[in-house]
């Protein structure tokens, strides 16, 4: 879109951009709190900000504690991306493989009820540049959030090897294996055929125990216990089950998409949420205390008669309708490409969005 600025300028029209919610609410949040401590004459020292569309507590009732509100694929790519950030004037690289590793625990003060965790979003830095802050603050960093324990389980079904989008040679064959068969194989686990038995509806020994030992002599779970939660979350995406896996898979990554499509989709009356947090810190050059400024969006999903819409839906599609009321009211007076970044447009787009 960028490439577009020298022509809409001497088409003298405005082309705005990135109005969603990230990028879109994000950025009008920022731009406030940097300008108003610019104001008054404060330099930022540092600014993180935390994202991330998640099901609603009650709807977050299976082992990842998440649903998909769009395609897995999409979803599961964006945890594969490097990323790279500012921490405390270090630049920090991190490595697409092990961004799930690179998970860190998070709560909330003003929202002690929710038990977070936050993975780096790609390239903050460029947000250092675009907010004009890049030389005065020794932190840049944006991330997503997931509920704890998210990230724990992703990485360890990417060990295994269920996010590797190559054709895999057992799903060529016109005899289609079993998710039973085609995990054995990830797993290198002989067919274990022993009969399982039920305790509470669960079943234990066999191919269950087998499946543990396999994780944890792989070196994919250092204890038991996590052992025990991957086997849950294979359990609960029939990753183990005996039936035949559909023609249209033709590698791991296309087979745990389809499960995840299929097992982890919002039901009716299931409610989704928006969290964004914004935290600015600010320093003077007259000794005054160092500040720290915040801002927090919590949304939920909403049922109007009988018909529901996704707190996703609203906080992406509200913000877009704003700027093209801003736009039809002659309120933006910048022409080109632009971002949410001024005050014309912040100012009324924040007013309008609370």
């Amino acid at each position: 879109m960028s490439k577009l600025e020298q022509a809409a300028q001497g088409a003298g029209v405005t082309i705005l951009c990135e109005m969603g919610l990230d990028p879109g609410i994000d950025h009008m949040l920022s731009m406030k709190m940097i300008d108003e401590a610019h104001a008054l004459n404060g330099k930022i020292k540092a600014f993180t900000s935390f994202c991330g569309g998640l099901p609603s507590p009650a709807a977050a009732n299976n082992p990842l504690a998440y649903k998909f509100s769009w395609s897995p694929a999409g979803a599961i790519r964006a945890g594969r991306n490097p990323a790279v950030y500012k921490f405390l004037g270090e630049i920090i690289d991190v490595d697409g493989s092990k961004l799930y590793e690179s998970a860190k625990r998070l709560r909330l003060p003003e929202l002690p009820a929710f038990a977070l965790e936050h993975l780096p979003n790609r390239n903050s830095l460029m947000y250092g540049d675009l907010y004009g802050i890049s030389k005065e603050a020794s932190t840049v960093y944006r991330s997503t959030l997931r509920y704890e324990g998210f990230s724990e389980i992703m990485a360890i079904l990417a060990k295994i090897g269920f996010f590797d989008a190559e054709n895999h040679p057992l799903l060529q064959e016109t005899d289609r294996p079993t998710y039973r068969i085609f995990l054995n194989d990830l797993l290198d686990v002989n067919n274990v055929s022993t009969s399982n038995t039920k305790v509470n509806g669960e079943e234990t020994g066999g191919h269950d125990d087998e499946l543990i030992s396999r994780l944890m002599m792989l070196g994919h779970c250092k204890e038991k216990e996590l052992a025990v939660k991957i086997l849950k979350t294979i359990k609960f995406l029939g990753l183990h089950e005996e039936t035949q896996i559909p023609k249209d898979c033709s590698s791991a990554f296309t087979v745990i998409c389809q499960r995840m499509e299929q097992r982890m989709a919002y039901g009716h009356n299931e409610q989704d949420m928006v969290l964004l947090h914004h935290e600015v810190e600010v320093e003077y050059p007259d000794g005054r205390p160092t500040e720290k400024h915040q801002a927090t969006l919590l949304e939920f999903g909403k049922t109007e008669n009988g018909r529901p819409t996704t707190a996703m839906a609203l906080t992406v599609g509200v913000p877009a309708a704003i700027g093209a009321l801003l736009l039809l009211q002659n309120k933006v007076q910048r022409k080109g490409v632009i971002r949410p970044l001024e005050p014309e447009i912040y100012i009324p787009a924040l007013e309008i969005l609370e």
